[in-house]
């Protein structure tokens, strides 16, 4: 009886462990698509200004 206690107590403790570990991936996912998504802004502003730098020289 206590092995069965302490293997439902680890595999609870591993589920949950797992679930931390998806749910720190997706965050860490969503966080990357923001910063890529600046990125893409950025850059498309800089080549903006570069094509206006240009058409006035």
């Amino acid at each position: 009886m206590k092995k069965a206690l302490f293997w439902m107590v680890v595999l609870a403790a591993v589920l949950l462990w797992t679930r931390m570990m998806q749910r720190r991936l997706h965050i860490a996912r969503m966080r990357g698509d923001m910063y890529r998504d600046i990125a893409a802004r950025l850059d498309r502003r800089l080549a903006e200004q570069t094509v206006n730098t240009v058409d006035q020289a």
